[in-house]
């Protein structure tokens, strides 16, 4: 971890004209740090240095060097761009297929992908981790919802990843349609996205007769695949090597 957070400051002073302003107004040296307690000395990312130098102004490499873009829907203001380079996908297929390892999969699945695909990173994300664990993908991408239960009895899905309201919306029309979830094979179901409760994945489980698993992401950082949950439901699960995580009081910025 501190080697590559020590790298990540050392590239973004090079090659991020914003951050080494930002640098340099909080008096931080990008080569003076010397343990993970140093994090706490570095300046936040808000979402108004987002808004700035949108839509490029904090990529670490010229766009000649992507291989793709992602972005936020920008509901609430300037859409989020994010770059990735070659190494940057390598990187999220590999959180992915942890995330997808955690929920139970393997390479014998069938995973069925009803994220959105395009700009929102769901989809893609999914679809790259499944690919990696050496899972059958179905690209279903959102919507369409009596296709997407034709696929999964024809083609006997046996993990579904989605957002837990579409998840509801399935189940109902399962029962609207007059089939019982205990004819399909899921056995498992990647939920993430949008805030859910307890309640949620108690309803999800009993109504699709599978495991239900909280995963976690956001495209500032990368998309899905920073976190997720196991069997056993007892919280998240950080990918550690890639993310470093922090509690901070917003009030006083001191690290709980």
């Amino acid at each position: 971890q501190l080697h590559r957070l020590r790298a990540t400051v050392a590239r973004l002073a090079a090659n991020v004209p914003y951050y080494r302003q930002k640098f340099d107004e909080g008096d931080v040296d990008p080569l003076g740090i010397k343990s993970l307690e140093d994090l706490q000395h570095l300046p936040f990312t808000t979402k108004d240095d987002l808004r700035e130098t949108y839509p490029t102004g904090l990529f670490a490499v010229p766009v000649a060097e992507l291989v793709r873009v992602h972005a936020s829907s920008g509901t609430t203001g300037t859409p989020v761009v994010v770059g990735y380079t070659r190494a940057d996908i390598d990187i999220w297929a590999e959180t992915m297929a942890r995330t997808i390892c955690l929920g139970g999969g393997n390479s014998s699945d069938i995973l069925q992908v009803a994220y959105g695909y395009g700009l929102f990173t769901g989809g893609l994300g999914l679809h790259f981790g499944g690919e990696k664990v050496g899972c059958t993908v179905i690209p279903m991408s959102a919507g369409n919802t009596a296709r997407q239960i034709m696929m999964m009895r024809d083609l006997g899905t046996t993990m579904v990843a989605c957002t837990p309201s579409y998840a509801l919306t399935l189940a109902d029309a399962m029962v609207e349609e007059g089939m019982d979830a205990r004819e399909l094979r899921l056995k498992s179901g990647l939920f993430g996205a949008e805030v859910w409760s307890q309640a949620s994945r108690e309803a999800i489980e009993e109504m699709l007769q599978l495991k239900a698993y909280d995963i976690y992401g956001l495209t500032e950082v990368i998309g899905p695949g920073v976190s997720a949950d196991c069997e056993y439901g007892c919280g998240m699960h950080i990918c550690d090597d890639h993310f470093i995580p922090e509690i901070i009081d917003p009030d006083t910025g001191e690290v709980l």
